[in-house]
């Protein structure tokens, strides 16, 4: 699995030292704003050599988003970075957890200029967003996210000021047309405010260099190689000159290629979540200007920190209480180093994966990154990702995909019996989130049919809750289905959402229903087993369609798999050492696994 961190770049000379003369581009004081729901969507510059053309989207033009107006509002304004003598009069204040991921743009032309910069006074309310991702585009479609730049005070409720400083993307300079894209995140509250004022775009004149390059990137993309990125070309000679680049921690530089703006590092190894200092001096831009050096820290992976061998642990580092109310970030990635077994996939919503090991259970919110075919009882390993309290409940936000196949198959969770009494129980279901659950002996109030995203009255032994939630998994096929008349064992995953607790069945045997949603042996025929050579393998009926079918052996370990087309398929087997294997069969969301004998 690749993992790359990026680097917290220390450039030790700042574009002050270069004392180049500074050009203001566009001012937006925001004098005379209106608040909600009058707060306009687009602002051109009041001052500066591109008044009135240069100009802040938040209307769905030049790649922003569509702010709604109760997501936008104005307030006082600040002295901070106050320009011509215009400032304090109002701001421009984005509001509302409604608008978490959405962006604005600042849209203005360094036609002639070079070495942008962007200062502003910023404040943030204790709900407002504490999350702000800059991104460039000189087309205003592609845009390239720039780590670690951000305008998120450190602190709230008081305006700061906030610099960023983009000599060191060159992309930027000499263009018609330039577009900086600012993301916001982590609104917990529907008057939650991040408040910008006095946003000053400065550059300078574009003429001969006479500065030596500086490096804009390091990122290390294995744990051999490091790419250091330069703000200019610079010459092969002295940009593959390995004495050039000195690594602490005895680390060795092997070897060093240049293309385009980018080196390529080799070097020996260093540990994954170990800190690394990089000393860069000597390289030369190609017209012969010598860099001054320059010191750059970078990690490879997920600091030790933030490393988690087990499920408690990843929940331990959740900074916060549960807030049964809103929705909580934390914007740190951990990793979930130990071995877990997932018991539940819903693949209609946001691919949520629920996994658990012998320490807790915690939910993983995908939203598209893993899309890989996992089933309960599959064993996983090396989870990337960042908490999220997600109206009580901790949830695992994955940053990128960890595995395509699972470690291993057919791993059984034994559910956690519990009583009416514990689901109603705040504390014990906290303390249990995200586990797969079992009531036995319960009985449904309601009668008639099941219908989808119905809640439902279960009593045991005298005691009634609205508990059971028919809710995320795929059920439709339960549709129209009676309700259970008799007592039941009902089996679900634990689920917290506005101070409610739920079990959520996953399918129709989690109900006691009897009503099959995946693959069973009935279904299928396979033969001859034992076998020798070839395993036929088919369905007996058409309901489902098989995608793939894999075998892996006693231990769980992936022997060979593929893709099929048809609901009959001859798998050659005759090279497998003698035992006992499992087969799985899966139409993409469906699955069955079984054993067959090796002779």
């Amino acid at each position: 699995m690749k993992k790359i961190f990026i680097l917290v770049l220390a450039m030790v000379m700042s574009f002050g030292a270069f004392a180049q003369t500074l050009t203001n581009l566009a001012y937006f004081p925001f004098t005379g704003n209106q608040a909600t729901p009058n707060t306009p969507t687009s602002y051109l510059s009041t001052n500066g050599e591109q008044a009135g053309t240069a100009g802040l989207y938040l209307d769905g033009t030049h790649g922003s988003s569509s702010w709604a107006s109760d997501e936008l509002t104005s307030n006082n304004g600040s002295t901070l970075n106050a320009q011509y003598g215009v400032g304090s009069d109002k701001d421009l204040a984005t509001i509302n957890q409604s608008a978490n991921g959405k962006s604005i743009v600042f849209h203005f032309s360094t036609a002639g200029y070079q070495n942008v910069i962007m200062t502003m006074a910023a404040r943030r309310s204790t709900t407002g967003f504490n999350s702000t991702v800059w991104a460039y585009s000189t087309d205003g479609t592609n845009f390239t996210t720039l780590p670690n730049f951000s305008t998120t005070p450190d602190t709230v409720n008081t305006y700061r000021l906030q610099t960023l400083d983009f000599t060191g993307v060159p992309a930027l300079n000499d263009q018609p047309n330039v577009y900086l894209r600012c993301t916001y995140n982590g609104a917990t509250a529907n008057n939650g405010s991040f408040r910008i004022d006095n946003v000053l775009i400065a550059a300078a004149s574009a003429g001969p260099d006479v500065w030596g390059p500086m490096v804009a990137s390091v990122i290390a993309t294995d744990t051999q190689t490091v790419n250091v990125t330069f703000n200019e070309l610079v010459s092969t000679a002295t940009a593959e000159n390995v004495a050039n680049y000195v690594i602490d921690n005895n680390i060795t530089v092997t070897a060093a290629a240049l293309t385009g703006t980018t080196v390529t590092l080799t070097t020996s190894p260093f540990t994954p979540g170990d800190l690394y200092t990089m000393i860069i001096s000597n390289v030369a831009d190609t017209t012969g200007n010598v860099m001054s050096p320059d010191t750059a820290t970078f990690s490879y992976g997920v600091s030790h920190d933030h490393q988690c061998a087990t499920i408690a642990e990843l929940r331990s580092k959740w900074p916060g209480t549960f807030n049964i109310d809103s929705i909580l970030f934390d914007n740190v990635v951990y990793e979930l180093t130990g071995e877990v077994i997932v018991t539940g996939v819903n693949e209609s919503y946001r691919h949520q994966t629920f996994i658990q090991d012998a320490t807790g259970a915690i939910v993983i919110d995908d939203n598209g990154i893993l899309m890989s075919s996992y089933n309960a009882g599959d064993k996983i390993s090396g989870i990337m990702g960042k908490l999220t309290c997600y109206y009580g409940m901790l949830q695992f936000s994955v940053t990128e995909a960890y595995h395509e196949e699972a470690i291993s198959v057919y791993n059984p969770v034994e559910p956690l019996v519990v009583s009416v009494s514990d689901i109603q129980d705040v504390n014990f279901m906290n303390n249990h989130q995200a586990e797969l659950l079992r009531m036995n002996n319960v009985t449904f109030s309601e009668t008639g049919d099941i219908e989808n995203n119905g809640k439902y009255t279960v009593t045991q032994n005298g005691q009634s809750a609205n508990c059971v939630w028919i809710h995320f998994w795929n059920v439709a096929g339960l549709s129209g289905t009676p309700i259970p008349t008799m007592p039941v064992s009902l089996i679900g995953v634990n689920k917290i959402t506005h101070g409610s607790y739920y079990l959520i069945p996953r399918k129709g045997e989690d109900l006691g229903t009897g009503v099959a949603q995946y693959l069973t042996e009935n279904d299928l025929v396979i033969y001859p087993n034992p076998v020798a050579d070839q395993l036929n393998v088919s369905l007996r009926t058409d309901k489902y369609q098989v995608t793939r079918v894999a075998i892996y052996d006693i231990n769980g370990k992936l022997v060979c798999s593929q893709s099929v087309t048809d609901n009959h398929v001859r798998m050659d087997v005759q090279g497998f050492s003698a035992g006992t294997y499992f087969l799985r069969l899966s139409d993409g969301k469906n699955m069955m696994t079984t054993k067959f004998i090796k002779k």
